[in-house]
């Protein structure tokens, strides 16, 4: 044995007796949240089972374990029962299906965050609230239903947290899965009906006293440092809120974990240092976790640091040794059961993850770090980044697909300025009650510390280190696989570091191995944007074309300018394709072109034209109702004509130019059409956007594309195609083996009962040579660049509103 070589304590062995029971909890809240028609003859008939399995397993005396999961699978069950059949009394989804107005008074349950407006529209702010009634048609319903809010900013920006209020607003239904039941667009300013209960006061006084504390530092100081201290971020500065969530800071002003061990870690101490005994010091830490939990708002993270901290304090009481991954575990299931709609909030899953992470992670790899000669506090510094963004990392991207490389050393570079900020600045909260000018002076050190945070962020945010990867769960495993190939690059390192150091030469292999390695993870980076679709930010910045993601149906965006497009078809909804349209940042639709009167394109016009400018909206000249008049009613409500497109029609807008190659007007005087011949009445168009080609054939069947080929102009090629009627089995194969596309567009709903896109046309399609993009399995899809460098991207589709697709892959 080596003389100089320290013994360490021996290890603690991994307990995950509570992992399971956590992971079985988060399933079932998971499935059981998503499912509204849960009712109490399914939690009746889980009991049942767990019964019979239980008394199955008692019999046989083992699988304690197993009954541990199943009671806390059948505790979240009857926690969703319980909790949507309070929020669901009154008729709630009738009322929000037939989209009701009236006087509603509810508590608030969030600050107002701001939306992006318009330009030319008010801005207009969300926040969360719990339903207590609605007063309409001279009836009063008594409500306990929680629900999201949009209103007018001006009028709503000052409603504070837990008051209560009554306004007038316009019901409508959220997704499944959603905490919210009801969506309710305010049409009126709010009424104060009660105020905040005294603890909320007080709270609201203290976040008060802070900003006022910094009322005068520079800027960043003065939106940062509320952040760090009680996450109130309302005077972040917008660009620096965008280079913070850049380079992977955001966390820092989400007030989580590490704020809570700060605060309570400051508060121990002082304790300590007025010789409190060890109970008095847990219940001291027990009281500061309340008060900051009301502090800084009862957020997802907030919870989960604030009840892991319970747990913890509990066994210490009870003189047991805390182990993390229990506590972690005991923390899930505890959050879980109260409020289970946590398991589908991002911020919550990484929470947990960042967590488990430090627990299991954070010590070893920083001991390792010190074994190969690193200082053991910037090991320490290294170690904790690094291992949140190891287990963070794949699910980050499933929020947008990229991955900049300055996230771990911006977190670093930061580290030694959050604690003294956070501590400093609780301080400066807690004096502002009875000093405000003190707390305005013991402020300053807080804001210089934030003045450095800024710094990063803005010189990181900078830098051209943005990798893009696939989106989805693709660009999860890229991530997955590239941060396993990276961490053992560097254990490989320090490995050769330690050999290398005890031997002459023994340490090579490892330095071989960290070179293969890494030369691995290099070729992942440059290979994984072409897999599944290459990703990154969305919008892509030089985007021409894209499918909207709108269930079975076309929605397709052709961009005229920064913020300005031709819309052909508006799909089956007017969520999905305002949806859409918004994801592209599309304000002005400088045209619309319905190609034909049925629902799937054209149901979501109102959505497409609602807060936006709009110019004309061309339509076939087969009209059918009752489409035809609903269209005609929502183009007058948007101050837009409406034209009936004809064959040799040509027009433009920005950097986009088209000719309607069809159909004849002889298409619409056709008395009581069949399906057929609607789909035939397509407004077929050939579109230039700048300089790439693209067809567009609507609905059209094999005789409408055969017409449509005698009408191109000879030796006529395209780029891209929008393939005919959702990719059906009635294709005219001459019409694409003439055009010669290098890129063919399905728009068409996943799981359809029409059999579309037909595997024929797939074939025929892959015999052209073009690649297939459809919106089923791609989600949104873009063409991007020029017609000299085409290239195409897929953003995936949007889980939340999975439910909305379906409807319309039916019939």
């Amino acid at each position: 044995m080596s003389a100089g070589r320290a013994v360490g304590p021996p290890p603690v062995a991994l307990d995950l007796r509570l992992a399971a029971l956590a992971g079985g909890a988060w399933g079932t809240a998971f499935w059981a949240t998503g499912s509204p028609h849960l009712g109490w003859r399914a939690v009746v008939a889980g009991a049942a089972a767990l019964l019979v399995t239980v008394t199955g397993l008692v019999l046989v005396r083992r699988g304690a374990r197993v009954v541990l999961v199943a009671c806390g699978c059948l505790l979240v069950l009857f926690s969703v029962a319980v909790q949507h059949s309070r929020s669901s009394s009154g008729g709630v989804a009738e009322l929000a299906e037939r989209r009701v107005s009236g006087t509603v008074t509810a508590t608030v349950g969030s600050d107002p965050r701001e939306l992006a407006s318009r330009e030319g529209r008010p801005p207009r702010v969300v926040l969360d609230v719990r339903l207590t009634g609605l007063t309409g048609r001279g009836t009063t319903t008594a409500l306990s239903t929680p629900a999201t809010v949009f209103a007018d900013a001006q009028a709503w920006r000052d409603v504070r947290f837990g008051e209560q209020i009554e306004f007038d607003g316009r019901w409508g239904p959220a997704d499944p899965g959603e905490r919210s039941l009801v969506l309710v667009s305010a049409s009126g300013p709010p009424v104060a009906a009660g105020a905040p209960g005294p603890a909320l006061r007080a709270a609201e006084h203290l976040r008060s006293g802070l900003r006022q504390a910094v009322s005068g530092q520079p800027a960043d100081a003065r939106g940062l440092l509320p952040g760090l201290v009680v996450g109130d971020t309302s005077a972040l500065p917008a660009d620096l809120e965008a280079a913070m969530r850049q380079v992977g800071l955001t966390h820092l002003t989400a007030v989580s974990g590490s704020n809570t061990t700060l605060v309570v870690g400051f508060l121990v101490l002082v304790a300590s240092w007025l010789g409190f005994g060890r109970r008095s010091r847990l219940l001291v830490a027990g009281v500061g976790l309340v008060g900051f939990v009301v502090l800084a708002r009862p957020e997802p993270s907030v919870l989960r640091a604030a009840v892991m901290g319970g747990v913890g304090m509990a066994g210490l009481a009870a003189g047991r040794p805390v182990r993390g991954i229990p506590v972690v575990a005991a923390a899930v299931v505890v959050l879980l059961v109260a409020d289970p709609w946590l398991a589908r909030e991002f911020g919550f899953v990484l929470s947990a993850l960042a967590t488990s992470a430090l627990v299991l992670f954070a010590r070893p790899w920083a001991d390792r770090l010190a074994e190969a000669g690193a200082p053991r506090p910037l090991a320490y510094a290294v170690a904790v980044p690094v291992a949140a963004q190891a287990v963070c990392g794949p699910v980050v991207v499933l929020l947008q697909p990229s991955v900049n490389l300055v996230s771990i050393p911006a977190n670093v570079l930061v580290a030694p300025a959050v604690a003294p900020a956070t501590v400093i600045g609780l301080g400066a909260t807690l004096l502002a009650t009875v000093w405000p000018a003190g707390a305005a002076v013991l402020a300053w050190p807080a804001g210089s510390c934030t003045w450095w945070i800024a710094v990063v962020a803005r010189a990181g945010a900078e830098l051209p280190t943005a990798l893009p990867v696939p989106s989805g769960a693709v660009g999860a495993a890229v991530v997955a696989v590239l941060t396993a190939l990276l961490l053992g690059a560097v254990a490989a390192v320090v490995r050769f570091r330690r050999q290398g150091g005890e031997r002459r030469g023994a340490g090579r292999p490892w330095l071989a191995a960290a070179a293969v390695l890494a030369l691995a993870g290099a070729l992942l980076v440059r290979c994984a944007p072409g897999w599944g679709g290459p990703s990154g930010p969305w919008p892509p910045p030089d985007w021409l074309v894209v499918g909207c993601d709108v269930g079975q149906g076309d929605a397709f965006v052709l961009r005229s300018g920064q913020r300005s497009a031709v819309l052909v078809d508006a799909g089956p909804d007017d969520v999905l394709v305002d949806g859409c349209l918004d994801r592209l940042d599309v304000e002005r639709l400088d045209a619309v072109v319905l190609t034909h009167f049925h629902a799937d394109h054209v149901g979501g016009l109102a959505g497409a034209l609602e807060g936006r400018e709009v110019g004309t909206v061309l339509v076939s000249p087969l009209a059918v109702d009752p489409a035809a008049g609903r269209v005609s009613g929502t183009a007058a409500q948007a101050g837009a004509d409406v034209t009936v497109a004809q064959a040799g029609q040509e027009g433009a807008a920005g950097r986009v130019s088209w000719t309607v190659l069809g159909p004849e007007p002889a298409a619409g005087r056709v008395r009581a059409p069949d399906s057929a011949q609607v789909n035939d009445a397509s407004v077929s168009l050939l579109a230039q956007v700048a300089g790439v080609r693209v067809l567009l054939t609507g609905d059209l069947e094999d005789g409408g594309q055969r017409r449509l080929l005698a009408r191109l102009p000879a030796g006529t090629t395209v780029d891209v195609v929008k393939v005919a009627h959702h990719g059906s089995a009635t294709q005219f194969e001459d019409l694409y083996a003439t055009v010669r596309p290098r890129v063919a567009l399905v728009g068409v709903g996943e799981g359809n009962d029409h059999g579309h896109p037909a595997p024929g046309t797939l074939d025929l399609l892959a015999g052209t040579g073009a690649r297939v993009l459809r919106t089923d399995t791609g989600g949104d899809v873009a063409v991007v660049g020029t017609a000299g460098e085409l290239r195409t991207l897929v953003r995936g589709s949007d889980a939340t509103q999975a439910d909305r697709r379906a409807r319309y892959s039916a019939g």
